[in-house]
């Protein structure tokens, strides 16, 4: 089966937007038109449109989960390992506004996963984790 995810998000600033998702995270550009850009998210198609009117949110509100406070909405992306530990580098590096600095949630559960939560230069909120069992994650057992 073929399946792919695709979010559009506003955005105030194209090449930003570009410079945050291309640079610091390492996703390839795609089709592009003068006030929109697509981006190959880890698989994934994340388009951003340019709006000069689009008011980013300032207030990230979070919900309790294994006792942390996540901040919810959020979107995000599994990685492996070697994948999850070269971003954390190069996000580490770089002058994104990371929420949560990496840290293992679920610890020694089947979900156990090493994550992080950081946001784009808009306000949105992203999660970038790798999971010890990747198989378990549609474990609802777990």
């Amino acid at each position: 089966m073929y399946s792919k995810f695709h979010l559009a998000i506003k955005v105030t600033d194209l090449p930003k937007a570009k410079h945050f998702y291309c640079d610091i995270l390492g996703c390839q550009e795609g089709r592009a038109e003068d006030d929109w850009q697509d981006i190959n998210f880890f698989g994934n198609e994340l388009t951003l449109h340019e709006c000069c009117d689009f008011v980013p949110r300032d207030d990230i509100q979070g919900k309790i989960v294994d006792m942390c406070d996540i901040p919810v909405p959020h979107f995000g992306v599994h990685l492996n390992e070697s994948q999850f530990l070269e971003l954390k580098e190069r996000v580490k590096d770089s002058d994104a506004k990371i929420l949560l600095e990496p840290f293992v949630r679920f610890e020694g559960r089947p979900p156990e996963q090493e994550t992080m939560f950081l946001c784009d230069p808009f306000n949105y909120v992203i999660e970038i984790k790798s999971m010890k069992n990747p198989e378990t994650l549609w474990d609802l057992s777990s």
